[in-house]
């Protein structure tokens, strides 16, 4: 699958869309209404997308500059025409937020060897519980920060790595479409930089029920832990996006 393709493909994971092609919301559970605006980069081309509730003059006017948008190819890619996106959207409602990030791909197989315990939803409910990875378990106190609760709360299929017999680091399945599945990595941080994050990741793409899909990882540009995940396992950079909510 070439660059172009996998991009295309990437959006249709992330993304639900309405019959004209515009965002209605993120492809997870929670049905989040995604940005208002994006470029998705590669190589060659850039791919911008609406949100449903744009106004559609406004939404002309940011496709229209988006045409001109050199390709963000490179990790290091700045949209050029970045202020101006935010103007047109900040004269609608506020910008609430701007940001750039990094697309990768998995490879069909990954060999990732590590010390960590994996256990996966995909895994018979025995076999988690022996690992210590019951629905019932609490996560760890910097997880339950974030949000999360118990396992039994991850969004499928997920993998938690665990060492001493304490989860150490997380990964759910934050995008699902037909096609392709993204993964989000959380790490204690006292275990950040020891390849357990890999490790679950590793095991999260091997889930038997994501058999068939696209895999895909993302990061935020400024974030290099999580970039470091990404070199760990190989994966295929694929571009840079910039989005507006």
């Amino acid at each position: 699958m070439n660059s172009e393709e996998l991009r295309a493909l990437h959006a249709e994971t992330s993304f639900v869309f309405t019959d004209t092609g515009r965002i209605a919301r993120v492809a997870d559970p929670d049905r989040g209404p995604g940005p208002r605006f994006g470029v998705w980069g590669n190589t060659e081309t850039n791919l911008a997308l609406v949100r449903h509730d744009v106004a559609d003059a406004t939404a002309r006017a940011l496709l229209d500059l988006a045409a001109s948008e050199p390709p963000l190819a490179r990790a290091d890619s700045t949209p050029a025409h970045a202020d101006r996106y935010v103007e047109l959207l900040q004269a609608e409602a506020p910008v609430v937020d701007r940001g750039s990030g990094l697309c990768y791909s998995f490879p069909r197989h990954i060999a990732y060897e590590h010390e960590a315990v994996l256990a996966t939803s995909d895994m018979p409910p025995a076999e988690r519980e022996r690992l210590g990875a019951a629905p019932d378990r609490m996560l760890p106190g910097p997880f339950v920060a974030l949000g999360f609760s118990t396992i039994g709360e991850l969004w499928a299929p997920w993998c938690v790595a665990l060492c001493d017999g304490e989860i150490v680091s997380m990964v759910e399945t934050v995008r699902l479409g037909p096609r392709g599945a993204e993964v989000g990595v959380n790490t204690v941080p006292a275990s950040r930089g020891r390849g357990f994050a890999a490790a679950a990741a590793a095991g999260w793409s091997a889930c038997p029920s994501l058999a068939g899909r696209t895999l895909f990882y993302s990061t935020a540009a400024t974030n290099r832990s999580s970039q470091r995940v990404a070199e760990r396992l190989g994966l295929r950079f694929i571009g840079t996006t910039f989005s507006v909510t």
